[in-house]
């Protein structure tokens, strides 16, 4: 079939009106003018299988360079073939705007391309894609044909020697654009290469319609793509968000998110890089504006921090250190840094870098220099004299747990010879010591514990007359007076850490330390944000705290005898005990009772707080809409615009002689005068805005032609910042600085190895399964030259890692602990 394309007389067909071997093959919504169309014979197979075969030279009703692309991705798509270019031009514009030659994926061209053996080595093999088709197509667009409605000219040679739309030729199809998208935006939200596809998979299986369509879509490959394919990909954003996994690139990485960090408003960090040559360890301090809040805003800041450090986090096994306060909401984050080593003098060195970056009004108005009161650790010498040489005025106190956990299992040691029977005596007498009310009673129990073994175990004496003369440290008599607030145990922290490792690492290392400070930016940010949003909104699972804050017990205290004393916020309770009375501040957060003698919650404070309807920072229920706003304000530095928000839902009249507690009054009025503060004002500068106008009309031109994509991309990134701008400026400027970022969510990559958890289910699991897989051993690099310098040593990781926290259990069982 031939018909004439004259100038003028040329037939022009719609998609509709072509013969329907050419609607097979040539896209939709599309006019063509036909010069010549030569039908073969059809290909037939060796499985009596037909495909259709022609030669056509046409023209599109396509003008353009970027129309002339789109036409050849929409003929591969429509007619399931993929053609690679076969040769590049080279286009100046003069004469010819776009030329393209084209080949089937399985012709042998491929292979001549590629520079390989003209021979294939193993034609049978399921997966040889070279077949010899010789099917192809050539695209021009000259420039003298633009002044005619179809000056694309096409030519098809339709030679194909297999079956196009066949399961096995969809499978060697190449994967589109807009799938690979997809697959990135699974791996930004934190996907494994294995989970992404899966969770594609499984939703294109939902879109489709029938089961013809199914089969069809998972055949194919262009909108199915393989395992290989997506890890790949994987690979190659994980190297692009992240960069290397050591050494000199990916210092230069972190430098540049650190610096993108600091300048977004969202907080600050300070990077030492590695240097073996010069002996810097790595050094990366980190305090972001939620942990500058908590400084302002939590009382506890300035009086009790915790300070502890794990590892595993990456395969360099860098060591994070967190410090910590804790108040009615749990544990809260005042900073951290990530260390190569836990030595002294690198310790030292993190906190005085760590102070550089703090607030002036760090610890509740103490400052950086000073520090809070009290600080509680675990018998680590490394950070106990660097809090010594940083922090002098702290006063460091160790976790009466660990002191007790490490006693036991000394005294369970085969070889300090200490009978099986004696084991629960002598830690019954060391915890009536280490619990003692007074320095007196603790004196009394001493010596019975020095009559009743010393005598027996030698080595018992010399051990604990070790531990005695540090007593000062973790003897509850010598904390009388220091604002302890009932915690004489690290275990906020030691739960911080498993939430790190559970909630915002889920149990899988990191791929290098770029992603560790991604997670902690974003993810662990994120965490303590919901979870006081939870309590300033007295949200159900908010209520999943210690007992102790949620004010029990207050009802069995006679709230008829409270009486009030001459000075402000001071009451007097009686005792559910005897004829006693015990004195409350409610302002402090302290009663003079046993329990609230250090600020802990009691059920005096309850009971004042109840009766008075006075907010008292112990107790969650007794917050006001006042403290609710400081929560609020801590999480986001936001409060809603309309106070009415948290008011309580009972609302009943209140008494004539009703006190309100001022701890907070001031707040609610200089809210919007503090977030005001944060926000620059800009009044007084002046501002240069023809370059921001220029910027702005390109992109009004690119918006107009710029095509589809593009012009959906604006919208999305419009849409994005009015929600931002509706939010506040802060958040508004954060926005700005995260788009295409490191502090993209593209960095939630997962993958890795999985972090060490308890010793006692790893025996579990070797006694069970049998087996052990070997690691290979980890290359050193002593002897070797032109190492990089900036290249962190693995450190190894320890054999056994801690054990279960249930001290009391293990003692009346009498085993390890």
């Amino acid at each position: 079939m031939e018909i004439d394309n004259g100038d003028n007389t040329a037939q022009i067909f719609s998609w509709d009106s072509l013969p329907e071997v050419l609607k097979q093959a040539l896209p939709p919504n599309y006019t063509y003018v036909i010069q010549n169309f030569n039908s073969k014979p059809p290909y037939r197979t060796e499985e009596n299988f037909e495909v259709p075969n022609f030669e056509l030279d046409a023209f599109v009703d396509v003008d353009s360079e970027e129309k002339a692309s789109e036409w050849v991705t929409t003929f591969q798509s429509h007619s399931k073939t993929t053609m690679p270019q076969t040769k590049a031009y080279d286009i100046n514009g003069n004469r010819v705007m776009f030329r393209e030659s084209r080949h089937c994926i399985h012709s042998h061209m491929v292979k001549k391309k590629q520079g390989k053996n003209v021979k294939v080595k193993r034609p049978k093999s399921s997966r040889a894609r070279d077949i010899n088709c010789m099917a192809s197509i050539h695209i021009r667009l000259e420039r003298r044909r633009l002044s005619l409605s179809h000056p694309l000219e096409i030519n098809i040679v339709f030679m194909h020697n297999h079956v196009i739309n066949c399961a096995e030729a969809l499978s060697f199809r190449r994967v589109k654009e807009e799938v690979r998208e997809e697959l990135l935006n699974y791996f930004k939200d934190g996907h494994s290469p294995s989970s992404a596809l899966y969770a594609y998979q499984d939703e294109l299986h939902l879109k489709a319609t029938d089961e013809q369509e199914l089969i069809e879509l998972l055949a194919d490959r262009s909108v199915n793509p393989d395992y290989d394919y997506t890890a790949k990909l994987f690979q190659k954003y994980r190297e692009g968000a992240l960069g290397s996994r050591n050494g000199k690139p990916m210092f230069e990485r972190l430098a540049e998110i650190v610096q993108d960090y600091n300048s977004s408003g969202q907080g600050k960090a300070v990077l030492q890089e590695y240097d073996a040559y010069a002996g810097k360890a790595f050094i990366l301090c980190i305090v972001t504006n939620l942990m500058c809040r908590v400084h302002e805003k939590i009382l506890q800041a300035g009086e009790l921090c915790y300070m502890d450090a794990s590892a595993s986090f990456e395969p360099l096994n860098s060591s994070i250190t967190l410090i910590y306060t804790s108040c009615a909401v749990g544990a809260l984050p005042l900073g951290l840094f990530i260390t190569s080593d836990e030595l002294e003098i690198t310790l030292e060195k993190s906190i005085n870098l760590l102070k550089t970056i703090l607030p002036s009004y760090a610890f509740f108005g103490r400052g950086p220099q000073v520090g809070p009161i009290v600080f509680i650790t675990d018998d680590s010498n490394a950070e106990r004299n660097a809090l010594e040489l940083c922090w002098p005025k702290g006063i460091r106190l160790l976790c009466t747990f660990h002191v007790m956990q490490a006693f036991w299992r000394w005294v369970h040691d085969p070889k300090h010879h200490i009978k099986k029977e004696d084991h629960a005596p002598i830690m019954e007498k060391m915890k009536r010591i280490l619990y003692a009310s007074s320095c007196s009673e603790m004196n009394t129990c001493y010596y019975e514990f020095k009559q009743m073994f010393y005598c027996l175990y030698p080595l018992l004496q010399k051990h604990f007359e070790l531990l005695w003369n540090r007593r000062q440290f973790w003897a509850l008599s010598f904390r009388v007076g220091l604002p302890m607030r009932g915690n004489n145990t690290n275990n906020y922290i030691e739960r911080s850490f498993g939430m790190l490792k559970d909630v915002i690492f889920s149990r899988t290392q990191a791929y290098n330390p770029v992603q560790v400070f991604q997670f902690i930016i974003n993810s662990m940010e994120r965490f303590y944000e919901r979870r006081l949003l939870g309590v300033a909104h007295k949200h159900p699972g908010s209520l999943r705290i210690a007992k102790r804050f949620l004010c029990p017990g207050w009802e069995t205290v006679n709230s008829n005898a409270i009486q009030k004393t001459g000075m402000e916020n001071e009451f007097l309770v009686p005792s559910t005990k005897n004829t006693g009375f015990y004195l409350v501040n409610s302002v402090l957060g302290t009663c003079s009772c046993p329990v609230g003698l250090t600020g802990a919650p009691c059920k005096h404070q309850g009971a004042v707080a109840m009766k008075f309807c006075i907010a008292i920072f112990n107790f969650i229920p007794s917050l006001k809409p006042d403290d609710r706003m400081i929560y609020s304000y801590i999480a986001l530095g936001y409060v809603s615009q309309d106070s009415s928000f948290y008011a309580s839902l009972r609302t009943e009249p209140a008494p004539q002689d009703q006190e309100f507690s001022s701890s907070s009054s001031s707040f609610n009025n200089n809210i919007d005068k503090i977030i005001e503060q944060r926000e620059p004002s800009g009044k007084d500068e002046e501002i240069d805005i023809s370059t921001f106008t220029a910027f702005l009309d390109d992109v009004k031109t690119d918006y107009q032609n710029g095509g589809k994509t593009l012009r959906t991309a604006l919208d999305k990134f419009k849409d994005r910042y009015n929600t931002a701008k509706s939010k506040s400026i802060p958040r508004l400027s954060s926005f700005l600085y995260d788009i295409n970022r490191s502090m993209d969510p593209m960095t939630r990559v997962k993958g890795g190895a999985n972090i060490r958890v308890q010793v006692e289910s790893i025996k579990r699991r070797k006694t069970e399964g049998g087996g052990v897989k070997r690691r290979l051993p980890i290359p050193t690099n002593e002897g070797k030259e032109n190492l990089d310098p900036h290249a962190i040593p693995a450190r190894k990781k320890r054999k056994t890692s801690k054990k279960e926290h249930n001290l009391s259990k293990n003692i009346l069982k009498n085993r390890p602990n």
